[in-house]
This record gives C-alpha cells, structure tokens and sequence, in this order.
C-alpha cells in the first residue's frame, strides 16, 4: 500500500468483473446481498447492545450524581471527577494488548466474557458505602470495559468491506448516543424508587443498569460467531461468499502472512504519522465527548436552577436522540459518496459553536440549543472509526493502529472531568474553555493531515 491515505477509504471498483474471480452475474449479486442480509441481523443488533450497556454502566454516575451519590460516599472537592478520571486509566492501559490479540483470544468468548465482567461490577457499584470502595470498582469497570469498542471495531471489519465501514458503525457509535437517552428515561423513573426498601435511587440506578450487561454476555456466549468462516447462521456457500469478499476487498494483503499477526506489522503501525494523526483528532474530540456524556445532566441543571431533577433527566434524552440521527445521516452520505474528511472537518467546526454558544449565550434557549450543536459535532466524529481501518489492510498494523487511535483518543477521558468545574459563578466562563481548546486542536490535525497528503500527490 501506498503511503498516501486515501480520503474515499477505497481503493475504487467501479469495475464488474473482479480480479480472478470472473463476470459477476445478478444471481451472484442476490446471493452477496443475502450473506451481507444476515450478517447484519446477526451483527449490529449485539454490537448496539453491547456498547449501549457498557456506555450506560460507566456514564450512569452523572446521573446519579444529582441523586446523592457524593453525598452518600462522602465525596469532597474534586473526588467525584477523580473518581470518573480513574476510570479511563484502566481503560485505556486495557484496550491495546487485547485488539491486538483477540484473535487469539476467540472474538466472541472474549467480548462476551467481559460483558458479564463489567455488568457484575457495575452491579456491585450500586452497593459500594464509602469512596474508596467506589474507587476500587471504577478501576475495575474500567480495565473490563476498555477492550470492547476496538475489539468490536476490528470484530466487524472481518465481515465488512471498506464501502461499508461508516454506516454499520453506527450502530456502535449510536450505542453510546442512546445509552444517554435511555439513561434519562431510566433516571427519570429510578428517580421515584427513592428510599425504596432504604435504598437511594442512585444506587437502584447503577444496579438496574449493570444487571442487562450480565444477560447480554450470556446470550453472546452462544450466539456471536468468531469470524465469517464459523458463523453458524451462514450457510456453507455463504461463508464462503463472505470470505471471498474480504479477500476482494482487501487484495491488497490477501496473503496468509498479510492476515496474520507478525510483529512487524504492529510496529509499522507505531512508526506511522497517518495514525498518530489519528490519534490527535481522536483525543481532541474525546475529552468533548467524555466530559459531555458525562455532565450532560449537571450542564443542563445548571442552565436553569429552577429545574426540577426529574425535568432534567427528562431534558438530557432529546440531545442524544437527536445524536443518533444526524451520526446516521452523515454516515450514509459518507458511505455513498466514499468521503470521510469534510464531515470530520464539519463536526469539529459544530463543535466549536456549539461551545462558544455556552460562552456568549445569555438566554435558556440559547444555551440548551448549545447542547444540541454541541451534540452534532462530537458523534459525527465517529466518522473517523471507518476511515483510518480502511486504509490498513494487514491485520496485524489494523489491529494495532485502531487500538492506538481508539486508546489515545480514550485517554482524553483522564483528564476530561476536571475540564468542567460546576460552580454556577464560573460555570460558562471556566467548565467549558477546555473543550473549546481541544476541538480545534483535533481541526487543526485534520487540515495538517490533509494538507500532507495533498503534498505527497
């Protein structure tokens, strides 16, 4: 492969007739589409679940927040964003290694294995009595759920073609954006369980919640296949469709040694800048959304104190809706046309609005308004998932240089608490300076990047 990157995420076929494996015919077309049908059903719906339950079981604090939670643990000062911060620390420090070996490890019992690690633990938050007891079980969450979006980003890429990537994507990236909505609408309701059997709602919260995570994994167990070759929903001649597929896709590095892991190609993803540019844009717009999933609730108290906590649970759920539509509706296009860039370049301008609204903003329109160009911005981002993968064929430098984009770009949840300081005499002023920094920081590699690219012809 070329050292240039290219834009479209393909290498074009324009062309009917496919090297070495003849005229396809529309009785070859049917059957592809059949394969691909199944694929889908069989896929997505999981994918969707499984990142909808684990974004629920590590944000679901900023819901619980305005229900006691740091009062209940004695949480001073900053502790609460410390807390959120450990998170990512475990996160993070697990997402490399296992992408890089989960092929080794078998897909689906290692994705469903850890389904049921961090529902347990989630679960047992609920029950914690001091910090740090809740301490212990944020560091634990985190190390469970950190392999599970790139394991799941390389997981689909073996059933999908480079034409595909953004759309079926959606489906893990509109997990988290739901997991908001439906985290709203679950608040909202545990919120008149309060002091149920002694019980503060918080803590009825961040158990209803960890307990689908176990069900899931269980499920999983039995019915993700590890790859196309043992997907028991196919039908032998549409596993082999399926393969041939990959192997047209990507014929570039169709050998046996190209689809193999071979310590050169993970250090060739080390020594190259396309990813490590990657991983800047991926950290500029991560500490946005980290901090945003996470504080939406208190953000929107704060817009207007006279809101009842129950309005604003309520209030949080439109935002994320809303995110799940525009993300769909960019990636459709984005697949359409093949162009990844100017939608990435567009989320990060949003993005900047967005927060300088919350700056200059003076009315409640204005400022919940903010929330939703805000919103617009961060999950188009995603976009970025499909096109780095894209453009590395060799398994062992895709495995290597998504866990890098996704880890580098996860490690934005550090410091992304402490981006937003929720004193209401400061809160415009200070909560948000941060991300307003960062977002243009991940504009400005995508230009960098572009421009490169442009230079190299």
């Amino acid at each position: 492969m070329s050292s240039r990157l290219s834009d479209n995420s393909i290498i074009a076929r324009k062309s009917t007739r496919e090297e070495g494996y003849g005229e396809r015919t529309d009785s070859d077309e049917y059957e592809e589409r059949e394969a691909v049908r199944k694929v889908d059903l069989h896929i997505l719906p999981m994918v969707f679940l499984y990142y909808l339950f684990s974004f629920l079981d590590r944000s679901n604090i900023g819901n619980g927040r305005l229900y006691g939670l740091e009062k209940d643990l004695g949480m001073r000062g900053n502790q609460f964003q410390t807390a959120s911060s450990l998170f990512f620390v475990t996160y993070v420090a697990s997402e490399i290694p296992s992408t890089i070996w989960l092929r080794t490890l078998r897909p689906a019992r290692f994705i469903n294995a850890i389904a049921v690690a961090w529902g347990i633990i989630a679960t047992l938050t609920g029950l914690t009595q001091n910090y740090g007891g809740f301490i212990v079980c944020r560091l634990l969450l985190g190390a469970a759920e950190g392999p599970l979006f790139p394991c799941l980003v390389v997981y689909m890429i073996s059933f999908y073609t480079r034409q595909e990537l953004a759309v079926r994507f959606g489906y893990l990236i509109s997990g988290a954006a739901m997991a908001g909505a439906v985290g709203g609408l679950i608040a909202y309701g545990v919120g008149y369980m309060d002091k149920l059997h002694e019980m503060r709602a918080w803590r009825w919260l961040l158990i209803l919640e960890g307990l689908p995570s176990i069900c899931l994994g269980v499920f999983g167990w039995f019915f993700l296949a590890d790859g196309p070759e043992s997907a028991w929903y196919l039908t032998p001649a549409q596993r082999g469709i399926v393969v041939r597929r990959r192997v047209r896709d990507q014929r570039e590095a169709s050998t046996a040694s190209a689809q193999s892991l071979n310590k050169a190609d993970i250090i060739a993803a080390f020594k190259d800048w396309k990813v490590w540019a990657f991983c800047v844009e991926n950290f500029g717009g991560d500490i946005q959304l980290f901090s945003y999933s996470i504080f939406l609730p208190t953000i929107i108290q704060s817009i207007n104190p006279d809101w009842s906590t129950l309005v604003v649970q309520a209030l949080t759920v439109p935002c994320f809706v809303w995110c799940t539509v525009v993300y769909f509706a960019a990636a459709f296009v984005s697949d359409r046309i093949q162009h990844r860039a100017s939608f990435i370049l567009f989320g990060f301008t949003m993005s900047i609005i967005g927060h300088i609204m919350l700056i200059a903003g003076k009315s409640v329109a204005v400022l919940y308004l903010a929330c939703y160009v805000i919103a617009t911005g961060l999950f188009i981002l995603g976009i970025a998932l499909a096109w780095l993968p894209s453009n590395l064929p060799r398994y062992g430098k895709r495995s290597a240089g998504v866990a890098m984009q996704i880890a580098l770009g996860n490690s934005a949840g550090i410091p992304a608490p402490y981006v937003r300081i929720f004193q209401l005499c400061i809160i415009y002023e200070c909560a948000y300076k941060y991300s307003y920094i960062l977002a243009p920081m991940g504009h400005a590699s995508y230009w960098d990047m572009l421009s490169l690219l442009h230079s190299l012809g």
